[in-house]
């Protein structure tokens, strides 16, 4: 397959009506969801300095299948056609006005050089748990903290109850503490070891007088990812300064 001559940076999606290329790494491949007769999963890309959301649905393109068997994370590909549309901030917080709609004209294609400039993490723009009282409900946010679990939670809410494999968790920051909902394959993630730093790309923040997060449709979690965030977080939590935010067990 010949390539345009020029890739774009995903910055510049939107300035270009067609004929664009762009070479991004994939962050985050959600599971396949199967809502009626529809399949579909989404993708999070990004280059050096941007990121997109990219939705794959059956009803859109063909070759979905295909993609999902073959698209890797962390892996680098050349990705062109498509359909840009406004992104949905109820189930996405990647700092991008559009989201990318994979139709019958996207391909996709590995990217076989080496490609260290494009990180491995993705983009986060962190919420402070204290902030989620003033914080608009079903919208998704980037939030990171120590995840704790707790025996009143597993009472409360069962972990994998009615057959749905979930899990409610402590969430906690310097400035307050709030509950965690992970579900499917975020579970697992997760192994409840003590301190373990939770970063949340795309948690949907619900509730009324008492916020609560939920992991959104197509977010996903790191455990001790390698932020300065992470460190902060280990070191605030060894001088026992978290002592206050500790619920009952």
């Amino acid at each position: 397959m010949s390539l345009p001559k020029v890739v774009v940076p995903i910055s510049a999606l939107g300035t270009i009506s067609d004929g664009w290329i762009i070479r991004a790494r994939v962050i985050h491949k959600s599971s396949l969801h199967t809502p009626k007769d529809l399949c579909m999963f989404s993708v999070e890309l990004r280059d050096q300095n941007a990121e997109i959301n990219a939705k794959v649905m059956s009803s859109l393109c063909d070759q979905w299948m295909i993609f999902y068997d073959t698209i890797q994370i962390h892996k680098v590909y050349f990705f062109t056609g498509g359909e840009l549309t406004p992104a949905n901030r109820k189930y996405t917080s990647a700092k991008n006005e559009n989201e990318l709609l994979f139709t019958n004209e996207t391909t996709v294609t590995l990217c076989c050089e080496a490609t260290p400039e494009i990180p491995t993490l993705p983009f986060f723009t962190f919420v402070e748990v204290g902030r989620l009282q003033v914080s608009p409900t079903d919208t998704a946010i980037d939030i990171i903290g120590i995840g704790k679990c707790s025996d009143e939670l597993d009472k409360k809410y069962p972990p994998s109850c009615a057959g749905r494999n979930e899990r409610t968790i402590w969430i906690m920051d310097r400035t307050a503490c709030a509950q965690l909902t992970l579900y499917g394959d975020q579970v697992e993630k997760f192994k409840g070891t003590h301190p373990t730093v939770v970063a949340v790309k795309g948690a949907k923040i619900a509730g009324g007088d008492e916020r609560f997060l939920q992991m959104g449709r197509w977010g996903h979690i790191l455990v001790n990812p390698d932020l300065p965030e992470t460190y902060s977080l280990l070191e605030w939590w060894s001088t026992d300064s978290h002592a206050s935010f500790i619920k009952s067990e």
